[in-house]
């Protein structure tokens, strides 16, 4: 079974269906979506601007992280539950969709640095705290973070927009 076969039993199933036929929920789904991507993101906007060395210069890298992470979760959560259901709504257009192939290839991207930022240089953030400019790798980090979560976001809305 190929990822297109799959796309297709998934869409042509009763959940797809309801999900993508309903003059209620889905509006919900993507208002929901938009509400998550933009609790998480503008605190992981204001975090890197931290990183970067771009704003809140006087607050400590670590304040910065645990005033946002709360409400960064918490908007990761609602934007993946109501993403996976947007996906599983029309799984075959996303998967004909350049820029949905695009936005997939950002958020893998943006995941391994956020993962390879808090797997290295995070753990070491009482050493840098306070320092001006951070070391070079959390300034790529949050440049990098920037960079592929922008991308997301114009992929995202342009797939929405070219289905």
């Amino acid at each position: 079974m190929s990822l297109l076969d799959l796309c297709q039993w998934l869409q042509d199933g009763s959940i797809s269906t309801a999900l993508r036929e309903s003059t209620t929920l889905w509006p919900v789904l993507e208002g929901s979506h938009l509400i998550g991507m933009a609790l998480m993101m503008a605190p992981v906007m204001m975090y890197d601007f931290r990183l970067i060395g771009f704003r809140w210069k006087r607050d400590p890298v670590s304040k910065v992280k645990w005033g946002f992470l709360p409400i960064t979760f918490f908007g990761f959560t609602l934007m993946v539950v109501t993403g996976v259901l947007l996906l599983w709504s029309e799984p075959v257009k996303c998967y004909k969709s350049g820029y949905f192939r695009i936005k997939v290839i950002a958020l893998i991207l943006a995941g391994l640095n956020a993962l390879v930022f808090h797997s290295t240089i995070d753990r070491t953030t009482s050493q840098w705290d306070m320092s001006l400019p951070p070391p070079f790798r959390a300034r790529m980090a949050g440049i990098l973070s920037l960079t592929l979560w922008t991308a997301v976001i114009f992929a995202g809305r342009y797939t929405a927009y070219n289905l």
